[in-house]
């Protein structure tokens, strides 16, 4: 498995030099947020990740209860090009909807972004998410699963997915060149692997 982090604004400014020293092979960081929320870091930390050679993809709090169309948008514009980057990501934790709704909308964003962005994007949930909020999505198993379950123990297969790709196991870790805690994640793959989710 590879290590690396998932990085947000509420990171601070971050010493890459440092960082870069603590087996960091990755690392995913927060675009947007809902209709109207860009990460003001964003732009820096990609061109850092890159300076110091670092695959990066991108991330976005999808609300399902807001208008789909318009948080494609946002994370287009604060992406700008997805090319030399890991797939995006939609996380699914911080909202939720009425069951036919959330379905409907978590969908729809996913489809438009994988057309837009010319990817497949990644579905960032929790066993425990997932199951309350679309419990009968078993389309879910089409797009590669960041899995949110903190621990030390591998994490054991979720419905409706054979396995996960990324898998955060903390949230509160401390790590040289970073002021505030960050989150510790693994790929279920080797260097190469990774590599080839790089979208050309």
């Amino acid at each position: 498995m590879i290590s690396g982090v998932d990085l947000s604004h509420k990171n601070g400014r971050i010493n890459w030099d440092l960082l870069v020293k603590r087996d960091v092979h990755f690392v995913y960081l927060r675009a947007s947020q809902a209709l109207d929320n860009a990460d003001p870091l964003f732009a820096n930390n990609l061109a850092q990740a890159s300076r110091h050679g670092i695959p990066a993809g991108a991330y976005h709090w999808l609300h399902p209860r807001l208008h789909v169309g318009q948080q494609v948008d946002l994370f287009m514009r604060t992406v700008g090009d997805f090319r030399g980057m890991l797939p995006p990501v939609v996380c699914l934790e911080k909202y939720s909807a009425p069951a036919e709704e959330m379905e409907k909308n978590v969908r729809s964003f996913l489809r438009l972004l994988e057309k837009r962005a010319g990817v497949r994007p990644v579905i960032y949930t929790s066993a425990e998410y997932w199951g309350r909020q679309m419990p009968e999505a078993v389309w879910g198993c089409e797009y590669p699963l960041w899995l949110d379950q903190p621990g030390e123990m591998l994490p054991a297969q979720v419905w409706p997915w054979a396995s996960w790709t990324f898998w955060q196991q903390a949230y509160q870790e401390r790590l040289p060149g970073v002021d505030a805690n960050c989150g510790i994640n693994w790929f279920n793959g080797s260097n190469n692997e990774l590599a080839e989710m790089v979208m050309q």
